[in-house]
């Protein structure tokens, strides 16, 4: 007896000696892995007819369509969800400074913004990214995902659950942050309840060989700190900010990091935004959903992000971020 309590404890030694010099690498607070079948598929618009492509799995629901957009007026969209409220439940929550006439939605009425631009569809598909389906939308750069999960469509559904009770710029945290789709590790966090700029921070932390981005809006001082710092550190940090929101402003961190020496560049002529709001790390992590790294993005608005880590899909937003680098 006494042999096994010593085994016994020599293994538990172990154990703690393993997980205090190997730690768990994902950002959020520890939980145990949901797995599930299921795909990522990643859409960029405007090479991509995203309102199309939204609007058919919208058409192809069987028996619920919940959506939160900031802003939604493509008529193939809004066909879409008015066709299918005559025949299985329909729900959207839109902006307040973007109302609609649609009987089955409602609106965020505070100071701050419904930010999001997702829709979950019986209980087994998200679509997410950063693209409103809205006629000013058409021409910008941006990314949508399709995602088979039932583990991310409950997290979710559990946020537009918040939205139906009137609960907006707060509520409960994420119930289960990481998750496995089909061998693929995500994580998944809603803003500000989930404090989604210190998840981006943790993420970028932990870079070795490299920091690309094309980001819409850029104004947290922090995040664009820690770029300087790896940039220093001699991570090759670089990327594309849009110009409508970066050139002129008194507040992105662009001029920060041009001055430090960061490969930056500007895109879009104010007719056509860069409007994705992506960071790939390492070429293996893709940080990407409705937040921009701003203050109102992280404590006020209601948004979402998604971290994949897959080099393949990783590759892909690589691609695109070097299509409009050489497109200046």
């Amino acid at each position: 007896m006494k042999k096994r309590h010593f085994l016994f404890l020599v293994f538990l030694l172990i154990l703690i000696f393993f997980l205090v010099k190997n730690p768990p690498s994902f950002t959020g607070f520890f939980a145990k892995n949901q797995t599930d079948n299921g795909s990522i598929t990643v859409y960029f618009c405007p090479e991509s007819n995203c309102s199309s492509i939204i609007s058919k799995e919208i058409s192809n629901a069987q028996n619920f369509v919940h959506c939160a957009f900031y802003d939604v007026n493509l008529p193939d969209v809004v066909s879409a969800l008015k066709e299918k409220s005559k025949s299985i439940e329909t729900k959207l929550v839109t902006d307040n400074d973007n109302p609609t006439n649609l009987s089955f939605a409602i609106a965020d009425s505070r100071n701050g913004l419904m930010h999001n631009k997702f829709c979950v569809i019986d209980g087994h598909m998200v679509i997410t990214g950063s693209f409103n389906p809205t006629f000013g939308g058409l021409d910008d750069e941006n990314n949508v995902l399709i995602i088979e999960s039932k583990t991310l469509a409950s997290n979710y559904e559990s946020e537009f659950s918040e939205f139906q009770n009137r609960i907006f710029g707060r509520g409960n945290r994420i119930a289960k942050p990481v998750l496995s789709i089909n061998n693929i590790t995500v994580e998944n966090y809603f803003c500000p309840e989930d404090w989604c700029a210190d998840k981006v921070l943790k993420t970028v932390a932990t870079a070795n060989k490299s920091v690309h981005f094309m980001i819409f809006s850029f104004t947290d001082n922090s995040i664009g700190d820690l770029f300087v710092q790896k940039h220093k550190e001699g991570v090759d940090v670089s990327g594309v900010l849009d110009s409508s929101q970066n050139k002129k402003s008194n507040y992105s961190e662009y001029p920060k990091l041009q001055s430090e020496g960061i490969d930056v560049s500007i895109f879009g002529t104010g007719k056509q935004l860069l409007h994705s709001k992506v960071i790939v790390v390492d070429s293996k992590i893709v940080i990407t959903g409705s937040y921009n790294p701003t203050s109102n993005g992280d404590k006020v608005n209601d948004e979402n992000i998604i971290i994949i880590y897959n080099e393949e899909i990783a590759k892909e937003y690589e691609r695109k971020i070097n299509e409009l680098k050489n497109k200046i």
